[in-house]
């Protein structure tokens, strides 16, 4: 689905593409041209999308145990850089246009083409982004933040042509330009911010949050301690690790069963397809007080508070 959603991005953006420089050439729009240039980008990065979701989807092999999926967050920070640079040409365009002076033609004709344009870039911006949520591609969702930054673009072109069309003022048409074009600078530099965190592994506390609440509502008495809880996520797969403590009485065999139980558990937290590795950890003499298992052969101290299973707490580096 997400590589179909990459295609069909390539192709109405390239078809896009074409009605908006049109209309630059019907209308000579210091606009209308930022607005082709930043769709010529947007044909661009669809390309790059493509690419990267193809070789996301790819299963793990020996080289790459964990899957190919940060090849997405690679191609959002390129498509967010390349919205940063569309951006940044806008905004010189359109100082120079105000220093030489502006020269429209055919108005009319051009609000037309340039808003059918912005209304395709609309529709497909809005598909582009459920899908890449539903799908949880970031390479695929950037491309869809990137065609409705496009649509603010041509909003801001076509206002421009109606108000030289009405008010004959034709320093409005660069002037709407620098606006858009700061609009767009601000989408793009979050495009790249999301993409370095996932490229970084940035922790996503949404998942752990959502985790930590699930083990607390299902906690077992002999899951002692849980700690060193990590995540991170390579497109749609989310990677969970942690260290869980049980009673230091058990068997190889009793420690795997809790292992196995809360790693099912953790699984069901989890939004899509992941994998969770638990290592096993004995208890302490110093966890008496926080343990609440009924009747323990090695108790050196009665329970006195047990430890919430918390975001805080789970993901310390060491026990308490």
């Amino acid at each position: 689905m997400a590589l179909r959603a990459g295609i069909i991005s390539l192709v109405g953006g390239a078809a896009i593409l074409g009605v908006k420089l049109v209309a630059w050439f019907v209308t000579g729009s210091t606009a209308v041209l930022a607005d082709a240039a930043e769709q010529a980008v947007n044909v661009v990065a669809s390309m790059l999308v493509v690419f990267s979701v193809a070789i996301a989807s790819r299963p793990p092999d020996a080289d790459h145990p964990y899957g190919h999926g940060k090849a997405e967050f690679l191609s959002a920070a390129v498509e967010g850089g390349m919205i940063v640079v569309a951006g940044t040409f806008i905004l010189i365009a359109a100082i120079r246009q105000i220093v030489i002076g502006p020269e429209l033609h055919r108005v009319g004709m051009g609000i037309l083409i340039a808003g059918v344009g912005g209304v395709a870039n609309l529709v497909l911006g809005l598909y582009l982004v459920r899908v890449g949520r539903r799908e949880r591609s970031s390479a695929v969702e950037a491309d869809g933040v990137h065609c409705l930054s496009d649509v603010w673009i041509t909003v801001g072109s076509v206002a421009a042509l109606v108000g030289v069309r009405f008010s004959g003022w034709v320093y409005l048409d660069p002037l709407v330009a620098i606006a858009v074009s700061l609009h767009i600078l601000r989408i793009g530099s979050k495009v790249v911010r999301r993409a370095l965190a996932g490229l970084l592994d940035e922790a996503d506390f949404h998942l752990l949050d959502w985790i930590a609440e699930h083990l607390e509502r299902i906690r077992r008495p002999e899951w002692v301690e849980i700690h060193q809880l990590r995540t991170w996520s390579s497109g749609w797969v989310s990677h969970v690790d942690l260290h869980l403590t049980v009673p230091r009485y058990f068997s190889i065999a009793e420690a795997h069963q809790e292992a196995d139980a809360l790693e099912a558990e953790v699984l069901q937290a989890i939004t899509g397809t992941g994998d969770v590795v638990v290592h096993i950890d004995p208890c302490l003499p110093n966890q008496c007080s926080g343990c609440t298992v009924s009747e323990c052969p090695v108790r050196g101290e009665a329970l006195e508070e047990r430890l919430a299973f918390s975001v805080e707490n789970l993901t310390r580096a060491g026990t308490i």
